[in-house]
Order: C-alpha cells, then sequence, then structure tokens
C-alpha cells in the first residue's frame, strides 16, 4: 500500500484525457464479439474473484463505438445487458464491466445511511436525492457511481449531474480510483463538486475514506480519514468527514443552519462495521 494509516496529505490529479485507457495491468483485457461471449467470461471471472483476494472485480472490453453505443441505446429494449458495465469511452472504444461482491455494496449503501442521518439532522432530507447506480454521461463517455448525491433542485442552468459522487474500491487500485476521480471532477464528464473514495483492504480491517474536489481545473485531494480495528478496538483518524454545503447544494448557505456537512466518528464506524461484519472478519 502507498500510504500508512499515519499518513495526512494534500494531492492533485490532472483532468481530461481518457479515464479507462490507463487502467492498471491487474483488470483483465478482452475484445468484447457478443453477448453470448461476454457472459460467458464473466461467469468465469466471477468464479474466479470469489475464490480469490486478488482478482480484479473489474474486467475492461475492447468494442467499435456502434457496440457500445447499441448496449446503452434504451431503444433496443432489454437492458439488462448495460448493467454489467461500469463505465464506457467511445472515443477509445472501451467498456468496463463491474462485478461486486458483498462488501462493496454494503459500504456504498451504509455511506448513503450516515449521508442522510446528516441530511435530516440539519433538515436537509427533503431537498438532497440520493442516487445509488446511476449512469451519467458527457463527451462520448459514462459511469455509474456506487452512490449519488445532489440537491433536488439545482441552479437553473447548472448541470444534470450529481454535486457529490461515491467510489468504492474493494480489489482495484488507487490508479483505478484516480481514474475515477477523474471522471467525477472533469466538467467536460460529469461536473460534481465532490467525489469521495472509499477504498476496503481485503484481508484486514482497514478502510480509507478520501474527498476529493475541483481546484484550479485540478482534481485536489483536500481530507484523508483511515478506520482501522485492533481487537475490539476501532480507531477513526482525521475525523469528521466534511462536505462543503456549497459545493454538495449548487449554491451558497442562506441562514446560519445551512452550513458544512459533518459525518461524525460514530456514524463512520458504523459504516466501517458494517463492511468489516460483510467481509467476516
Amino acid at each position: 500500500m502507498a500510504e500508512t494509516p499515519r499518513e495526512q496529505g494534500n494531492c492533485d490529479l490532472d483532468l481530461g484525457g481518457s479515464f479507462l485507457k490507463d487502467l492498471p495491468p491487474s483488470i483483465p483485457r478482452y475484445t468484447y464479439t457478443g453477448e453470448s461471449q461476454f457472459l460467458d467470461i464473466l461467469q468465469s471471472e466471477y468464479a474466479r474473484l470469489r475464490s480469490s483476494n486478488t482478482a480484479s472485480e473489474f474486467l475492461l472490453f475492447h468494442a467499435s463505438k456502434d457496440t457500445i453505443k447499441s448496449i446503452f441505446n434504451p431503444q433496443n429494449g432489454d437492458t439488462s445487458l448495460a448493467r454489467n458495465f461500469n463505465s464506457f469511452d467511445t472515443t477509445e472504444q472501451l467498456l468496463l464491466a463491474k462485478m461486486s461482491l458483498d462488501p462493496h455494496g454494503v459500504a456504498a449503501h451504509f455511506m448513503n445511511i450516515a449521508m442522510y442521518n446528516v441530511f435530516n439532522t440539519m433538515g436537509l432530507g427533503n431537498i438532497i436525492h440520493g442516487h445509488p447506480g446511476v449512469k451519467f454521461e458527457g463527451n462520448d463517455r459514462g459511469k455509474v457511481a456506487d452512490y449519488s448525491w445532489g440537491p433536488v433542485r439545482g441552479p437553473r442552468d447548472g448541470p444534470r449531474s450529481p454535486s457529490v459522487a461515491l467510489e468504492v474500491a474493494y480489489s482495484e487500485t488507487d490508479v483505478k480510483l484516480n481514474s475515477d476521480v477523474r471522471f467525477w471532477l472533469d466538467p467536460d464528464s460529469s461536473q460534481a463538486n465532490i467525489c469521495l473514495t472509499l477504498r476496503i483492504n481485503r484481508s484486514r480491517p482497514e478502510i480509507r475514506i478520501e474527498k476529493w474536489e475541483r481546484r484550479n481545473n485540478r482534481a485536489h485531494r483536500s481530507q484523508i480519514i483511515w478506520i482501522t480495528r485492533k481487537g475490539d478496538q476501532s480507531n477513526v483518524s482525521h475525523h469528521p468527514l466534511v462536505i462543503p454545503f456549497e459545493g454538495l447544494l449548487r449554491r451558497q448557505s442562506s441562514c446560519p443552519g445551512e452550513k458544512d456537512l459533518e459525518i461524525s466518528q460514530g456514524e463512520l464506524k458504523k459504516v466501517a462495521e458494517a463492511i468489516w461484519k460483510a467481509q467476516e472478519l
């Protein structure tokens, strides 16, 4: 692992370019030849994923632009095939399939619960939407966040994409997570203001949460939180997780009660405990 739980620092990523072209070699590559071939590969790779602590949750396919457009065209009727794909880039002719294990889904679900506990406490529950697994597109590319949030009514001429996106990593490297961050914060792709990443260690009770924001046309990592457990004692570093009000609601606060959201140490521990239970750690 590149960092230890004691490290807390800033980091910047360039935006623009392909977010799928430079994925790590640990992600298997295939050429897409049809639905039957894809489903056979998906079945065999999913079996390998369940029996391995190192196999990737992702599969990268090379496919023609017409094939990609056909898969995601709602007018073609059955969209079950499209649900297997997490991301696409028609310019690079790439499709990314995702095979999620239980801890992955548990992490997204409990992060949403933690967010809404704060929303409701602040009286914001009715003006913020949460979106599980919704696809957003921009400039010949598209992506599905593990979870995303945004105002029910944003600025009239504002973007339609979520203001905050969450990406959960259970097997992928930081290279893959950073590509997710670049997609969500790239104004040509999504125009989200904040990207949260949650990385789960598969072999020990250790979770890392990062908050990324767009600053000076770059993705800027502004917060890192580590959640670890030793024996029966859990520890959360650098809490609370702070979500800027203006970044979430896409407007400035208008009264003293409208302030930055803070997800507490206790809420973060609940998220971690649910994940570790799913991992049987």
